[in-house]
C-alpha cells in the first residue's frame, strides 16, 4: 500500500476515539514506511492551546498540523509555527474547503478579497508548508497557487466520495490529492488506491502525480 500514497492524514474520526497513544501502532507505520503522518484537526484556538496539542501531537508521531488561519497570527498561529518549527514539523493552513457551505465562510469577501485569498496570502507571509484547497474548486486552486511560494504545497480534499476531479485539481496546480472515503470505505482498499493512481497517470501528463491519503 505504502507504494500509493505519499502520506497519511489523520483527522477527528480516528483522533477522538483511539487519541494519540491509540494510535501508536499508525504511526510507527508510518515512520518505518517513510510516510509522513498528517493531524487533521483544523487547530482553531488560542497559540498555547494550538502549542500544547501539537506538542502532544508531535511526541506521538506526528509529521505535521493543519490548522486554520482564522485565530490570526499574533498569539495564535505565530505561537504554533514556533513550536512547528522548533521541533522540525509541518504546518499546513486550511484556504479552501470541499462542503457546500466553504463558500459562505471561506469565500465570504473582505473588503476585496475573499477570506480565501487573505489566507492564501496569509500562508505564504507566514511561512507555513502548505495550504489545504478543495479539488472541487480548480479556479481557487489556480488563485491560490499564484500567490503561493513555489515551495509551498497545495494538499487538496474532495477527491472521488466528494466529486473532486483528481486529474483537474493537478492541472489547476494541486500538488498532493486527499482521498480518504473513497479509499477507506471500499471493499477493497488496496485496489481502490491503485485505481486512482493508474487513472491519474496518463501517458503526457504534464505533472507528476503525487498522492496523500
Amino acid at each position: 500500500m505504502k507504494e500509493g500514497v505519499v502520506a497519511v492524514k489523520v483527522n477527528w474520526h480516528l483522533l477522538l476515539p483511539f487519541g494519540v497513544l491509540g494510535l501508536s501502532e499508525l504511526a510507527e507505520g508510518c515512520s518505518e514506511a517513510g510516510l509522513p503522518l498528517i493531524a487533521d484537526m483544523k487547530l482553531n484556538d488560542i497559540g498555547s492551546t494550538n502549542v500544547e496539542a501539537a506538542q502532544t501531537l508531535f511526541s506521538n508521531g506526528f509529521d505535521a498540523v493543519i490548522a486554520n488561519p482564522f485565530v490570526g497570527f499574533g498569539e495564535g498561529i505565530e505561537d504554533l509555527r514556533s513550536k512547528c518549527r522548533e521541533m522540525g514539523k509541518g504546518l499546513v493552513l486550511l484556504v479552501y474547503m470541499s462542503h457546500k457551505g466553504a463558500q459562505e465562510g471561506y469565500g465570504l469577501k473582505v473588503g476585496d478579497d475573499p477570506f480565501y485569498v487573505r489566507f492564501a496570502k496569509e500562508t505564504k507571509r507566514w511561512g507555513a508548508d502548505g495550504a489545504v484547497v478543495s479539488s472541487k474548486s480548480p479556479s481557487i486552486i489556480r488563485e491560490v497557487r499564484s500567490i503561493l511560494s513555489k515551495d509551498q504545497k497545495i494538499l487538496s480534499p474532495g477527491v472521488g466520495f466528494q466529486g473532486g476531479d483528481g486529474k483537474k485539481a493537478l492541472e489547476a496546480g494541486s500538488d498532493y490529492l486527499i482521498v480518504g472515503r473513497s479509499i477507506v470505505d471500499a471493499k477493497d482498499p488496496l485496489k481502490a488506491a491503485e485505481a486512482f493512481n493508474r487513472d491519474l497517470r496518463q501517458p503526457g501528463e504534464r505533472r507528476r502525480t503525487n498522492r496523500e491519503k
